[in-house]
């Protein structure tokens, strides 16, 4: 192998490792979230999703659209029976969503949604992502996302305010766990007439 080639694998190979630790421990909570607390499964296709995207680390550039990108690989990645989704026992894919800050309410709201839902939920009012790489996750478009997400968002109020766990209290409650962002978010959306922001 001759200088340039030596130099040039180098970069890739720094390119690729860096794109791994940036976009790797996101795109597990995301995996986490969408699996609802499978942790075998969300490493497993977070591992391939990440592996297949440091490959294309080159092309994918932009943080944004690169986790979009993931995250749709994530989701196409996933077995297509819900029951799979949740082989992991109740108790454990629970505390792996605790981990992450989701109360017992937030998880039973999780819950309801269908796996689809919940990646949008989980992209755009867990991570914040905008509505182009929403639509990249799910597969949807315009009037389609928007219905789904508000849709996402009144099942997940709903199941989580007729919840009998409560919210969690102490450092699981600070600004950033998942039940407080998604509840903050989804009531401020659908006040402002069912989202339309």
């Amino acid at each position: 192998m001759d200088l340039p080639d030596l130099q040039h694998s180098r970069e890739t190979a720094l390119l690729q490792a860096a794109f791994r630790d940036l976009h790797g421990p996101r795109l597990h909570g995301f995996a986490l979230v969408v699996t609802l607390g499978n942790r075998a499964l969300a490493a497993r296709v977070a591992a391939r999703a990440l592996a297949e995207g440091a490959r294309h680390a080159d092309q994918l550039r932009h943080p944004e659209r690169a986790a979009a990108w993931l995250r749709s690989r994530v989701l196409r990645m996933l077995p297509r029976d819900p029951g799979r989704l949740t082989l992991a026992s109740e108790p454990e894919r629970r505390a792996a969503l605790a981990a992450l800050g989701a109360s017992e309410a937030a998880f039973d709201a999780l819950a309801a949604l269908r796996t689809e839902a919940r990646a949008a939920l989980a992209a755009a009012v867990i991570e914040g992502l905008q509505d182009r790489d929403v639509e990249v996750i799910v597969g949807r478009r315009g009037a389609a996302l928007r219905a789904m997400l508000v849709e996402a968002r009144t099942t997940y109020l709903e199941i989580a305010a007729g919840s009998t766990a409560s919210w969690p209290t102490g450092a699981a409650a600070a600004p950033g766990s998942i039940a407080a962002r998604v509840a903050e978010t989804a009531s401020r959306t659908l006040g402002d007439g069912l989202g339309t922001s």
